[in-house]
């Protein structure tokens, strides 16, 4: 039997998309592994403000365990910290001089047998204290950190002095506070020794020392030893950076620690730490992702910061939540503390209930790499589907198939083969756009050529084609970001505005293509402009050009647009039932608009129909392969958002069916006439 070139295309890419199938193992046997949950506290901000909430810190670790939460994240102690505690006098060396010219004339003659002996800058920041622990405590971390010279010590009566003789990290600013200058000590193990004796486990959070000593990291794995400790946080500074990271590098590899990376408040990559970049690279990708809840501090409704934790894990694949007490200005400590532990307890539930694993350790996921063979398989099959694209569109000649086959072939090979060039967000980018595009483009024609098949048979073959054409460019986003560089959103897609419009356009090219009959295109556009639109086609027309900037406005993470409070609540119910809610643009747009144009364009037979009720279709479309686009979500959640989207935008569908019926049929009624057709 003699196959046509569309057959042999179709098996070509088959073929391909099956050879290709090795990414898209590595990513879903990674997020097989990937369903536990960690929750962390942070044990400063928690004693802090249980302080000022007159709480006993025990009483409110005790309330924490309760609702679950087994992990503490203990940052190393700093200079400020020990001032908060009165342990320590901290300024600079020019206060401390001053003051005791006026009232320590003992004091102050050390201070000068100091300057004869050393440069010391006035700004430099000095830490006094009488207190022989706290002062055995300093000399030990600060000396681990800062070389002589760099650190000068001195002893008067029963004070003990610490000046930092050296230029130390710039304070952060925020928007709403600025930090004093401060500098870390290290660890203490009093705190580390009752957080264990009350049955929480520990996530260390070291930072980094702008000294030349950097022994104080070696003090880390003592503890990750004796703790047993197997997540790390860094604050701020990756501990070495910016050249000397070989030793934390050697602890994380040794010891088998998972790093944690804090997610940015946009969702792109994580945060930029110094030295980050570099650790999680040498030593293999042991990573995973962070959501802290000062990212949601703007939200002073905490329904929706527990929604947002709850999409967190769901929808975006964080297994680490670090949880600070909320910081409601209307609200007591007392209460924010209670709010707090309150909606961890009810986050915690709801996991559970979705299916997700708590009080289990992370497990390590494969930093296993796609090899050439892969990357070729899946830029083969962008090649196929887009000549198969051709073959519909506008039917080229035979040699046109031989040059575009050839040159593509020995292209795509030494790209892939030879360079081994990682072009894998781009066969990502190339998926996203051709898919929805053509399968807008099959069901045109269909639709064209079956406008007199009965109702339920039009519905299920579009829907097939819908389905069955973007599962394919699920399927090759899928497999093309798959390793856990995407997985962790190290990396991640790029291009989210041209696979949202591309589409959109392209839908035009085909729609001209499949009606445009025996005119050329440029004749068919002219006439169509030089018609007399009435005042139903307008109106379409002006609803679709507003759902389409909506639409772009609100794709990406830079939309313009900001969600409705009403839109956020029915997420919230759709979110409760759902293990993944359905997306806004297919249940709202895209089905609906399918089985409208389906039913309209049957009984008034208007090309035009198609037209603006194809376009909120390809919207529909380029949501579902963009929610695999989305590659830190895992396939499963993704697949289940697309089934759900299926099942809630059919009933919506039907609802805006039934609806256009009831205004049809009270039109009729209201005019006394039926209505044969819609006039131009």
């Amino acid at each position: 039997m003699k196959l046509s070139p569309k057959k042999v295309l179709w098996i070509l890419l088959l073929i391909t998309l099956i050879l290709s199938s090795s990414g898209i193992i590595l990513r879903m046997t990674n997020e097989s592994r990937n369903k536990n949950i960690i929750t962390m506290v942070d044990y400063r901000e928690f004693k802090k403000a249980a302080d000022m909430a007159d709480y006993d810190i025990n009483q409110v670790l005790s309330r924490l365990k309760l609702a679950k939460v087994e992990y503490v994240a203990v940052k190393e102690t700093s200079l400020t910290d020990l001032e908060y505690r009165g342990d320590i006098k901290l300024c600079s060396f020019g206060e401390l001089k001053g003051e005791a010219g006026v009232d320590d004339p003992v004091l102050y003659a050390e201070i000068a047998r100091l300057e004869e002996k050393e440069k010391i800058s006035p700004a430099a920041l000095t830490a006094v204290t009488g207190d022989p622990a706290v002062a055995r405590f300093l000399d030990k971390g600060l000396s681990q950190r800062f070389a002589p010279g760099e650190l000068v010590k001195f002893k008067s009566g029963d004070k003990h002095g610490f000046i930092i003789n050296t230029e130390i990290q710039k304070p952060p600013k925020t928007a709403t506070k600025a930090y004093p200058r401060d500098v870390l000590v290290g660890f203490e193990k009093d705190v580390l020794d009752q957080l264990k004796e009350a049955g929480f486990k520990i996530v260390l959070v070291p930072g980094n020392s702008t000294g030349s000593r950097i022994s104080y990291i070696k003090e880390y794995e003592k503890l990750i030893d004796e703790y047993g400790v197997k997540y790390i946080l860094f604050n701020g500074e990756v501990s070495g950076s910016p050249d000397k990271l070989k030793i934390i590098e050697e602890i994380i590899e040794k010891k088998g620690i998972t790093v944690a990376i804090i997610e940015t408040s946009s969702q792109l990559g994580f945060l930029p730490q110094n030295g980050l970049d570099k650790v999680i690279r040498d030593t293999g990708y042991p990573v995973n992702r962070l959501y802290s809840s000062r990212n949601d501090e703007y939200l002073k409704d905490i329904n929706e910061r527990y929604y947002r934790w709850v999409r967190a894990v769901v929808d975006r694949g964080i297994r680490f939540l670090f949880v600070v007490p909320f910081e409601d200005d209307k609200l007591t400590y007392s209460e924010n503390i209670d709010n707090t532990i309150r909606v961890i307890g009810e986050f915690h539930q709801t996991m559970a209930e979705k299916g997700f694993i708590l009080g289990e350790p992370l497990n390590r996921l494969s930093p296993k790499m796609p090899g050439e063979f892969h990357y070729f398989m899946v830029s083969l099959s962008i090649l196929w589907v887009a000549m198969l694209y051709l073959a519909y569109l506008c039917r080229p000649k035979k040699i046109f198939w031989w040059l575009m086959a050839g040159i593509g072939i020995l292209v795509l090979f030494g790209i892939n083969i030879v360079l081994k060039a990682d072009f894998s967000k781009l066969y990502a980018l190339a998926a996203a756009i051709i898919y929805p595009s053509f399968s807008s483009l099959l069901l045109l024609l269909y639709l064209k050529k079956s406008r007199n098949q009965n109702l339920p048979l039009q519905f299920t073959v579009s829907l097939a084609i819908i389905l069955g054409v973007n599962a394919l460019g699920m399927y090759t986003v899928g497999t093309s970001l798959s390793d856990i560089r995407y997985i962790m959103n190290i990396e991640y897609f790029r291009g989210v505005k041209l696979a949202f419009v591309f589409p959109l356009i392209m839908f035009i090219v085909n729609y001209v293509a499949v009606f445009k009959g025996e005119k050329s295109a440029v004749e068919y556009v002219l006439q169509f402009l030089r018609e007399e639109p009435n005042y139903l086609i307008l109106f379409f027309l002006g609803l679709a050009f507003i759902g389409i900037y909506y639409y772009v406005a609100r794709s990406g993470h830079t939309g313009e647009v900001k969600v409705s409070s009403l839109e956020i609540r029915i997420r919230e119910i759709l979110e409760t039932i759902f293990l993944a809610r359905p997306r806004f643009k297919e249940i709202i747009i895209g089905y609906p608009s399918l089985m409208l144009m389906i039913y309209l364009y049957q009984k008034y037979k208007k090309d035009w129909l198609l037209f603006i009720f194809g376009l909120g279709t390809v919207i529909g479309s380029i949501s579902m392969v963009n929610s695999f686009c989305h590659v830190f979500t895992a396939v499963t959640i993704s697949a289940n958002r697309t089934l759900n989207g299926l099942l809630v935008g059919v009933i919506i569908g039907f609802i805006a069916l039934a609806g256009v019926i009831i205004i049809e049929k009270i039109y009729r009624v209201t005019v006394r006439k039926s209505i044969p057709y819609i006039p131009e």
